[in-house]
C-alpha cells in the first residue's frame, strides 16, 4: 500500500531546519495497525495523520517507534496545519481535534497559531540520579506533569548540557526540559526525550514543551508575551502568548518534500 506523505520542517522558514513530521491526510481512520505501521515506514520523529469531518479536522500523531502520542505535540501539530493550509489556502481558522484535547489554529500571513493547553510547574525536591544524568547542577527543578523542568543560570549553561541520556531513559518516561533567561530571547530551552520513542534523544524544536517553559517565564518576566528559542543544533523560534488556561503558540513552517510511502 503506498500512501501520499508530506514532509514538513516545523517551528522555522528554512526546509531541513527546525523539527521534522510528516503529515497524511485520509478521507476515512485506517486501523491503528496500518497507522503504526505508516509511522514506522514514514521513519520521522512524528506522524501526523489527519481526517477532515465538516469544518474540523480529526487529528492523530505517532512516533517514530509507531505508538501513538497521547498527550500533546506541538510540532506534529504546526506542520499538520501547514498542509491544510496547502490544500486549501484560504482557510483562516479551524480546529483540530486531539487525542490532548480541541487546538483551536488561525493564520496570519505565514504565521500559524495554535492554541495549546497550559502546564503549569509545582517546585520538585532535588533528584540527585536527575542531577548526575544532566551533569550540571540545576538552580532548581519543577515538576510540570509530562516533563520535569530544571532552570539554569545562563543561556551558556543549557547550550553546552551534554546530558547522559542512558541515565535519563532509566528516570522513566518524562520529557526533560533544560531552560534559563535568554540574551537575544527572552528564555532558550532544550528538551530531551530518549523514552518518546521519537529516534532521537533530544527533540529539536517542542511546541509542547512550551505549554509548561511560556507559563513560567511569563510569570517571572511579569509578560504575557514571550519570545522563545529552542537552542538544539536544528533550532527553533516560537512566539508564545501565555493566558489564563492556555498557551497560544506562533510559528513557520516550510515544505520539505511530498513522496509516496510504501506500507508493510
Amino acid at each position: 500500500m503506498n500512501i501520499e506523505l508530506l514532509q514538513v520542517s516545523a517551528f522555522t522558514k528554512t526546509a531541513g531546519l527546525g523539527n521534522a513530521a510528516g503529515i497524511c491526510e485520509f478521507e476515512i481512520w485506517p486501523d491503528d495497525d496500518t497507522l503504526s505501521r505508516l509511522a514506522r515506514a514514514v521513519s520521522l520523529p512524528v506522524t501526523a495523520c489527519i481526517v477532515r469531518r465538516a469544518d474540523q479536522f480529526e487529528l492523530r500523531w505517532f512516533s517514530r517507534s509507531g505508538t501513538p502520542v497521547r498527550s500533546m505535540c506541538g510540532h506534529g501539530t504546526l506542520a499538520a496545519a501547514f498542509a491544510v493550509s496547502l490544500s486549501d489556502p484560504g482557510l483562516a481558522g479551524f480546529t483540530f481535534q486531539t487525542p490532548g484535547g480541541p487546538v483551536p489554529v488561525r493564520k496570519r500571513g505565514d504565521v500559524f497559531y495554535l492554541e495549546l493547553p497550559r502546564w503549569d510547574a509545582v517546585p520538585l525536591v532535588p533528584w540527585p540520579d536527575l542531577t548526575s544524568a544532566l551533569k550540571l547542577t540545576p538552580v532548581e527543578l519543577l515538576d510540570a506533569g509530562r516533563d520535569v523542568i530544571a532552570v539554569y543560570g545562563s543561556e551558556e549553561e543549557v547550550r553546552s548540557l551534554e546530558p547522559d541520556m542512558a541515565q535519563l531513559l532509566a528516570l522513566g518516561h518524562r520529557g526533560f526540559i533544560a531552560t534559563a533567561r535568554g540574551h537575544q530571547h527572552d528564555c532558550v530551552s532544550r528538551f530531551f526525550c530518549p523514552s518518546f520513542g521519537l529516534g532521537v534523544d533530544e527533540d529539536p524544536a517542542t511546541g509542547s514543551a512550551h505549554c509548561a517553559i511560556a507559563p513560567l517565564w511569563a510569570q517571572r518576566l511579569g509578560k504575557s508575551v514571550l519570545r522563545a528559542y529552542q537552542a538544539s543544533g536544528a533550532g527553533g523560534e516560537l512566539m508564545c502568548e501565555v493566558r489564563d488556561h492556555s498557551v497560544v503558540i506562533g510559528a513557520s513552517a516550510a515544505l520539505q518534500a511530498r513522496r509516496l510511502v510504501s506500507v508493510p
